[in-house]
């Protein structure tokens, strides 16, 4: 597999706010706004995406999948509606069938926000119809029918996905949520596949470093004055946290260091996983994108349950763990690999059991990106910082 990484960054968010809001003022054509609602849309600013996107003429089918995604931030029935008819008007700009899929797949998320979930199924499968490698709509469809008890839809659909060759994460997702719904708690596991396919190992230090305890505590430095260093994102699992989206900058020389690391760790990692005969591995992806981000949290912070949708293979790199997690005896600060009682409920969730993973500084972990996990609470001082990532194909 060849594996690229992230450009990296050469302005903070806040300078390139600064220079695109001041181009599109000087300037402002269809091209100019689409770049500063992308910026303002990354940076959670959701509100000045509705006040610029709202009232111009003439959105192109991008701007109002971002309107959409903006009024649906605020989480009212009323802007729900309004996000509805923005992805409507995005179906009648699409040109194509995966960008009508999206389109569909966007009505069919508000309109389960509105209540009206068997007309989401309807139009979620017509979005899979139109593109079955939509990975939001395949989301939706599992949700609303897991919930229902129907597991058999579910596997009949994730069986129909495989044989038209799509195995992203949320099929995979799907499948061990239906199984376990069904109360094959056995067969949730093997789609599953995390006691055979997760692997964790000790990084090594970078070139001129004598131990990666050294190395982590001069990176724990460096990564906590990043200048992008942001608290919390909507529409991530991240609660009560700070993270860096993009750390990879010139003046960023340890961080640096460490995704050379990470990255020819993988490259090890993924030649060995090649003789696996999980369904996963074959739809390895023949190049990926490393993507990389950090997260930091105090002690109330921590990660829902959640996949990585847009991952193959996905992992963590503890940069610095505080000595009440990593010589613990209790779950506070760990990492939690189950399914979600959210959407099995307690007793399927505790039938399948959870496989916990406490933190040590210089650990790297990787896992298949479909694999629910979640982290608790450290309830401590100090600051348990790690890295995350992604290989994307």
């Amino acid at each position: 597999m060849g594996i690229e990484t992230e450009p990296r960054k050469a302005l903070t968010v806040g300078q390139e706010l600064a220079l695109l809001r001041a181009a599109y003022a000087k300037l402002p054509t269809p091209a100019s706004r689409g770049r500063l609602t992308k910026l303002l849309m990354h940076d959670d600013r959701q509100d000045e995406v509705i006040a610029l996107l709202e009232n111009a003429p003439s959105l192109n089918i991008h701007e109002e999948f971002d309107l959409a995604h903006a009024y649906l931030s605020r989480e009212t029935r009323e802007d729900d509606e309004k996000a509805f008819r923005a992805a409507n008007r995005a179906l009648d700009l699409a040109e194509s069938d995966a960008a009508r899929a999206s389109a569909l797949a966007m009505r069919g998320k508000c309109e389960t926000r509105l209540g009206q979930r068997e007309l989401a199924l309807a139009t979620l499968r017509q979005a899979l119809s139109l593109d079955p490698h939509n990975k939001d709509a395949c989301k939706r469809i599992a949700a609303i029918e897991v919930a229902a008890g129907r597991s058999d839809k579910v596997l009949a659909l994730t069986d129909a996905l495989f044989a038209q060759g799509v195995g992203h994460a949320r099929v995979f997702g799907a499948q061990v949520l239906a199984h376990a719904k069904a109360g094959d708690i056995e067969a949730a596991r093997h789609a599953e596949g995390f006691d055979q396919l997760h692997q964790k190992r000790t990084l090594a230090p970078p070139p001129g470093w004598a131990s990666i305890a050294a190395f982590n505590a001069a990176l724990a430095e460096e990564l906590l004055v990043h200048p992008d260093t942001r608290y919390e994102r909507y529409g991530s699992a991240s609660a009560f946290t700070w993270r860096i989206e993009n750390p990879s900058r010139s003046d960023t020389p340890l961080f640096n260091a460490l995704v050379a690391q990470i990255r020819e760790s993988l490259e090890e990692q993924v030649a060995a996983l090649a003789g696996s005969d999980h369904r996963w591995a074959a739809y390895r992806p023949d190049h990926a994108r490393l993507r990389i981000w950090c997260v930091i949290t105090e002690g109330n912070g921590h990660e829902t349950w959640h996949v990585h949708q847009f991952g193959w293979l996905s992992g963590v790199y503890y940069v610095s763990v505080p000595d009440e997690i990593a010589q613990g005896q209790d779950r506070k600060g760990c990492l939690s690999f189950g399914l979600p009682d959210d959407i099995l409920g307690a007793e399927i969730a505790a039938a399948y059991g959870e496989r916990i993973v406490r933190p040590q500084g210089g650990m790297l972990l990787t896992f298949p990106s479909h694999t629910y996990h979640r982290t608790y609470p450290h309830e401590g001082q100090g600051k348990r910082i790690c890295v995350a990532f992604d290989l994307q194909a």
